[in-house]
């Protein structure tokens, strides 16, 4: 396995961002795209994590915790890069409309010892946002977006829910929609727009299934997934661009 500075940003435009501004989102249309969630219980699905090159980079465990409190789930992100890196996140949502309660995301580096952690709080109209960064603490706070004559029911989630919001969302061809991502990593919120590009047959070493591929394009990046078309709709596979492209193959589910 190969050494790396860190495991994939999902759609962090980057750490050098912290705290940057917020992009600008009024001239697009904000929607709620999470229709309903299609998992009926706890759920832990693991992945290998493949570089550009198809060698394994690290491990990735994705947990959902339906009952974490009542009405609320938590979804956990947890990769590793053994023995030296992890990087972690999780996510409290609302269980039927996965609009987000609190976030952190935690990258350790045993060897040198260091912690960098990234905590969203969210208390609409506004998130508040917390960045420690080996002992070194910066806050800032974002708008959340609100109901506009463009937007007249926007739609927002944080960014470390994005692998199950594909999980929920209207998955027929064709369809397309933007919401808008709030990312404690950069401190900022900006539009991500999504689109259902068809079905694909795609193997992984869990198995062979027939999946939705699902393209997720913000203003720098361009990323894909693929959602398993039946049942509880498992992410299958996942190209994800950060500071180096990792793809996700789902090896196991219990």
């Amino acid at each position: 396995m190969k050494p790396a500075g860190i495991l994939p940003l999902l759609l962090a435009a980057g750490l050098a961002a912290v705290l940057s501004s917020c992009a600008g989102s009024n001239d697009r249309t904000l929607s709620k795209v999470f229709v309903a969630p299609p998992w009926t219980g706890d759920e832990r699905n693991e992945y290998d994590l493949l570089d550009e090159a198809g060698d394994l980079y690290g491990k990735c465990v994705l947990e959902t915790d339906v009952d974490a409190e009542p009405g609320k789930t938590r979804l956990s992100r947890l990769c590793a890069n053994e023995p030296r890196y992890r990087d972690d996140g999780t996510v409290l949502v609302d269980s039927q409309t996965l609009v987000p309660f609190e976030a952190a995301r935690v990258r350790t580096d045993a060897e040198k010892n260091t912690r960098v952690a990234a905590l969203s709080t969210y208390a609409p109209p506004i998130v508040k946002f917390t960045f420690d960064d080996k002992g070194k603490v910066r806050e800032t706070e974002r708008d959340l977006p609100e109901p506009s004559e463009t937007s007249p029911d926007p739609g927002y989630y944080d960014d470390e829910s994005l692998l199950w919001l594909v999980r929920g969302m209207d998955l027929r061809e064709g369809y397309e929609a933007t919401y808008q991502n709030v990312n404690a990593g950069t401190g900022g919120t900006f539009p991500v727009d999504l689109k259902v590009e068809g079905q694909e047959t795609v193997t992984v070493p869990a198995g062979e299934f027939t999946a939705w591929k699902i393209r997720i394009r913000t203003a720098s990046v361009t990323q894909f997934v693929w959602v398993e078309a039946s049942g509880s709709r498992r992410l299958v596979k996942a190209r994800i661009e950060g500071i180096e492209d990792v793809i996700y193959e789902l090896t196991a589910s219990n």
